[in-house]
């Protein structure tokens, strides 16, 4: 091309090139303020509560005595596993809040601990993080500990085969509370796939399981995570999939926290229906 012909054209192509520009950083501007609104401003942890209600069983943590109801069983092996059951998830229970003050009070300990060759601030900060980081480490290590003998409860239990047993009251109590705790631990862990699986079976087997508000709480907060996870995967399916359970469970909770003519969830609903 002759030298007077691309200082011609030269400024029609720049500045067409800056037109594709500004296109592109346009697109990529309004993908990261909608990205940035589906994880921030509509996420549901600014709607739901983040505990479970005083009182609730989610919020206590049960203790079941002796089976009235063993007496009516025809099968030794029957009562003999429910004991064990028993033992294995009064003991993850007392293992895990037992440990739990114990390392809570030998952070508080290390925190009082002055260091004066700790002389700037970011060396201060340091350790605290570090002390911070070994104190999840170790309840981390507690948390598997005592998720392991949940495991193992709920597998003694799956072991019992008398239906009398398996429909009584009693052993639904006992199988529910070992989910009940069994899901906590799920909740620190964030194995939100896990908090689906466990949480959906655990308001399956018992009527009034459905009726109780947490665990409404977690499904729809576990379904928006995995929601988030294949929007970045760009899975459409499971995006429709994982939001439309996740509305669902949004509602119920809503309507059993509030009930269906309050404006909370009249607020909730409004939400659901714009398709957040």
């Amino acid at each position: 091309m002759p030298r007077s012909q691309f200082q011609e054209n030269f400024p029609k192509e720049l500045g067409f090139m800056q037109f594709f520009l500004i296109i592109i950083i346009s697109l990529l501007s309004y993908s990261l303020i909608a990205k940035e609104k589906l994880e921030t401003k509509d996420r549901l942890e600014q709607i739901l509560p983040t505990t479970p209600d005083s009182g609730s069983p989610w919020g206590e943590i049960s203790k079941f005595n002796e089976l009235e109801i063993l007496d009516l069983v025809d099968e030794t092996s029957s009562t003999s596993r429910w004991k064990e059951a028993n033992k294995e998830y009064s003991s993850s229970v007392d293992l895990f809040l037992s440990g739990s003050k114990v390392l809570e009070g030998k952070l508080e300990e290390r925190k009082k601990i002055v260091h004066y060759e700790d002389r700037y601030e970011w060396q201060k900060k340091q350790r605290r993080e570090n002390l911070e980081k070994e104190f999840q480490k170790h309840q981390f290590d507690l948390r598997q500990t005592a998720s392991q003998k949940l495991v193992k409860a709920m597998y003694l239990l799956d072991k019992i085969e008398n239906p009398k047993v398996k429909e009584s009251a009693p052993f639904l109590d006992l199988k529910s509370g070992i989910y009940r705790e069994y899901i906590k631990h799920l909740e620190a862990f964030k194995s939100y796939l896990q908090i689906i699986d466990f949480t959906e079976r655990y308001i399956s087997f018992a009527e009034g399981n459905e009726r109780e508000k947490e665990p409404h709480r977690l499904l729809a907060l576990a379904y928006e995570k995995m929601e988030l996870a294949a929007v970045k995967s760009k899975n459409q399916e499971m995006i429709l999939e994982f939001k439309e359970k996740k509305k669902a469970h949004l509602l119920r909770f809503a309507e059993l926290q509030y009930g269906k003519e309050s404006k909370e969830y009249q607020k909730i609903e409004e939400k659901v229906g714009r398709d957040f």
